[in-house]
């Protein structure tokens, strides 16, 4: 443990060397002294606000070398609780982020450093300049390569390190107290750092006569289970039960028709609504009781009905087939009605006129009557002047049975 907390104490100084970041290694000193700090105390030992130390904290818990942990405290003379700030140094968690950045760091060198080939084997002893082969072969002298800034002759090393390997190897120096200390660390038994591990470990402050605080005591927060005035909120017991039976069982219909009867009652009307005050009838006492043992016959029926689905699948087919049996015989009927109409048609087609030619021959067109001052008969009326009759010309059956072959024919008389 003590390696772990001189680790962590070494770090701080390393990367926090600036003037605005030397607060955060006396904050880790006094962490590492005190095990757990609440904020109060804290800024009492750092003589700032507790403003500023949530800031300069705040940095450290991003790094991951410092954590925090609130809790409600009651102090003395007060009702209320209030909220208190704890810091504290989880090492497991601080040891895993220095190795992350120390990787980091090593990988952000290495990519930077120089390549072989592009190695700088010349350097001059006088201005410290460094250059490679294809950067030398422009400046020959007597002597050898002469530098480009001071016109020194350089001289050649192909074993010196060039500037990339020189700064790697400059960090591996100045970061070898963390990396002789790490495999140490992965040996030892660090223990678990929590906050209530932290705060049994921690030493109090002390203050002066004129910064003393009330003691206070931590409060267990307590989170309500359930909504005042709501009872019956906690975990409720559910009963499942699996049938084989299809449909609704018997005790289930039993109960939805005592059910339905209960409602039914509930929802009866007064007699003074039901019954006349006048004449002393009742028109709708029964009608909903009438209604819910109807409703409950129809649920009793229902798997009955179901049952006879098929026997009036069949009555269905046997009507079916009797309208289109009735729909034939019609259909023929008609076709038989519209023959005989048919017949009758080329019946009144075979009528003709007949001339008046008999009559013209019996009286001669030249003969003319003596005018009569009297009134006329229809006797004394000439044929000519009368309209011509339309006689019917029958012709003999087919069959024979005609006793007449001579043609009927209608003469003017």
């Amino acid at each position: 443990m003590e390696l772990a907390q001189t680790l962590v104490r070494s770090v701080a100084r390393a990367f926090f060397s600036t003037y605005e970041e030397r607060r955060i290694i006396c904050i880790v000193d006094a962490l590492v002294l005190h095990s757990a700090l609440r904020d109060d105390d804290l800024s009492y030992l750092m003589g700032i606000n507790t403003k500023d130390l949530s800031k300069t904290c705040a940095k450290l818990e991003e790094e991951r070398l410092l954590r925090t942990h609130h809790r409600a405290e009651l102090r003395e003379g007060k009702e209320r609780a209030n909220a208190r700030k704890y810091y504290y140094i989880d090492y497991r968690q601080a040891i895993d982020a220095i190795k992350w950045r120390t990787y980091k760091l090593d990988k952000a060198v290495q990519g930077e450093a120089t390549g072989p080939v592009e190695k700088k084997e010349y350097f001059c002893t006088n201005c410290k300049n460094e250059y490679s082969q294809l950067e030398v072969l422009d400046s020959v002298g007597p002597d050898g390569f002469i530098c480009h800034r001071c016109r020194h002759v350089l001289n050649f090393d192909p074993d010196r390190q060039a500037g990339g390997h020189e700064l790697s190897t400059r960090l591996n120096n100045q970061l070898k107290f963390i990396t002789d200390v790490l495999p140490r660390l992965d040996t030892a038994a660090i223990p678990e750092s929590t906050f209530e591990a932290a705060l049994d470990a921690a030493v109090p402050v002390v203050r002066d006569a004129a910064n003393q605080i009330a003691p206070s005591v931590a409060v267990e927060s307590v989170k309500p289970t359930a909504v005042k005035g709501m009872t019956n909120m906690g975990p409720q017991s559910i009963a499942i039960s699996i049938t084989d039976t299809d449909g609704p069982t018997d005790a289930e219909r039993e109960a939805e028709r005592a059910r339905k009867e209960q409602v039914a009652q509930m929802n009866a009307l007064p007699s003074w609504h039901t019954t006349s005050t006048v004449t002393g009838l009742s028109y709708s006492a029964d009608a909903g009781a009438v209604t819910a043992a109807q409703a409950n016959e129809d649920d009793v029926k229902l798997t009955d009905d179901f049952a006879s689905d098929n026997a009036q699948d069949k009555e269905l087919a046997e009507v079916f087939a009797m309208m289109q049996e009735s729909a034939r015989r019609d259909a023929q009927a008609q076709a038989e009605r519209e023959e005989d109409e048919d017949e009758e048609d080329e019946d009144d087609e075979e009528f003709e006129d007949v001339a008046d030619a008999p009559a013209a021959a019996a009286t001669p067109a030249s003969q003319k009557r003596p005018a009569s001052s009297g009134p006329s008969s229809g006797g004394d009326t000439p044929a000519s002047d009368r309209a011509a009759k339309k006689v019917k010309v029958e012709e003999p059956a087919n069959d024979g049975d005609s006793e007449d072959e001579d043609d009927v024919q209608f003469e003017d008389v």
